[in-house]
């Protein structure tokens, strides 16, 4: 939690936590849950997690079965080209306004994030390169100070790193540690057009990365 945000409702606990389960998979598509074990899986009450569930929903995340409970979505090509195409905007928008607003703190905080999903990449740890790239994703949200397009980038982020973890695609580590390492020198450098042409550079090496992987399954 970043410095002066207040501690997260039970409902943003319960989101947290099945996103997170979502995302990874550890929860897969297609999974059948009822809301008792979804309440046992986030430790929270029933409320928090309903909440949490609607929000998923809105999403496309899960789908709620009245009196049943809920089914993890699926996985595919259309709906992950489409995510894409929404969060390329939202992304040029976010970089820019974190090129011109981020403090000096954020600016280091966001060089950190990149070089750290960079040694993680270099040996191969898959699991704490995509935490990394989530926690670079949130230090240049708080940064760009832009709160209305960080809150529809952030479900099209998600989806994006469930596909990731779907398709296994380990062999990007290094390449795509690169890119963001420049896309965060641009932003720290408070050069708006630079961090913009970086962001687009990012998400056209996911769109590639993607459907090569789509071409092959």
């Amino acid at each position: 939690m970043l410095v002066g945000q207040a501690a997260p409702s039970l409902s943003e606990v319960a989101y947290r936590r099945l996103e997170e389960a979502i995302v990874t998979l550890s929860l897969r598509p297609g999974a059948v849950l009822t809301e008792a074990q979804m309440i046992d899986l986030v430790g929270v009450g029933r409320t928090p997690v309903r909440e949490a569930l609607i929000r998923l929903a809105q999403q496309g995340m899960v789908e709620i079965l009245p009196r049943k409970g809920v089914v993890v979505a699926g996985i595919n090509a259309i709906d992950i080209m489409a995510a894409l195409d929404a969060r390329e905007v939202l992304e040029r928008l976010i970089a820019s306004d974190a090129a011109k607003r981020a403090s000096p703190r954020e600016r280091i905080a966001i060089i950190e994030a990149a070089k750290a999903m960079r040694a993680a990449a270099e040996i191969g740890d898959a699991g704490a390169y995509m935490r990394l790239d989530k926690e670079l994703d949130a230090v240049v949200a708080e940064a760009a100070r832009s709160p209305y397009a960080t809150r529809a980038v952030e479900p099209l982020q998600a989806l994006i790193r469930r596909a990731w973890y779907h398709f296994e695609r380990q062999d990007d580590l290094v390449p795509a540690a690169a890119h963001h390492v420049a896309f965060a020198q641009a932003v720290a450098k408070a050069d708006p057009t630079a961090a913009m042409g970086a962001s687009d550079a990012l998400m056209l090496h996911l769109r590639k990365g993607l459907l090569a992987t789509l071409s092959r399954d």
